[in-house]
């Protein structure tokens, strides 16, 4: 489990290639949920140390169900894209299989997140800046499996991830930034 970490996040042209040769869906959300939960469940459990037990693992199994569906989605849309541009190399299932290994910096960056969680106030800008970090490594994991899973080169699976994410900004967060722009001249 180490050695596939460690050539997933530091060596990944060679770790998603190698990910892509076998079918690794359950080691894959076996993954997504380790880091995604780790990650939440020490940021979750600092913040609401109050509460029970129950609930702080009940807002961690929340956070990662949506997540994972969001990230299968998200996946799919991908593919989606990257088929209606003519890169029919690769399929979903094998995409949907290397996503749970794209959230493995979060992983990484448990320590940080702990860290951050006990700093009170001023770790704010150091979680801040961890979650960043690790959705910049996330991306980059992003394109080399999409470089490993369609064959296509970097710049085209760089472009096509940015596509996506102006897709899904258009889609899901512009509606509600001009509903509120509407609202606030109105209150005004």
């Amino acid at each position: 489990m180490r050695r596939k970490t460690f050539d997933v996040l530091f060596s990944t042209r060679d770790g998603m290639e190698m990910l892509v040769k076998q079918p690794c869906l359950w080691r894959s959300l076996w993954y997504f949920t380790m880091s995604v939960g780790l990650f939440c469940g020490v940021i979750t459990n600092q913040l609401f140390l109050e509460q029970p037990l129950t609930v702080r693992f009940g807002i961690i199994a929340v956070i990662l169900v949506i997540s994972g569906v969001c990230l299968s989605m998200y996946g799919f849309l991908l593919h989606g894209i990257l088929c209606t541009m003519g890169a029919l190399a690769g399929d979903a299932v094998g995409l949907i299989c290397l996503l749970g290994y794209t959230t493995l910096p979060f992983l990484m960056l448990t320590p940080v997140a702990l860290l951050a969680t006990k700093m009170s106030w001023s770790g704010i800008f150091l979680l801040g800046a961890a979650i960043l970090a690790g959705l910049l490594w996330m991306l980059y994991l992003l394109v080399r499996s999409l470089q490993s899973v369609y064959l296509i080169d970097f710049k085209r699976a760089l472009a096509t991830v940015l596509f996506s994410f102006l897709l899904i900004y258009t889609a899901l967060v512009l509606p509600f930034q001009f509903l509120f722009k509407l609202l606030m001249l109105k209150f005004s």
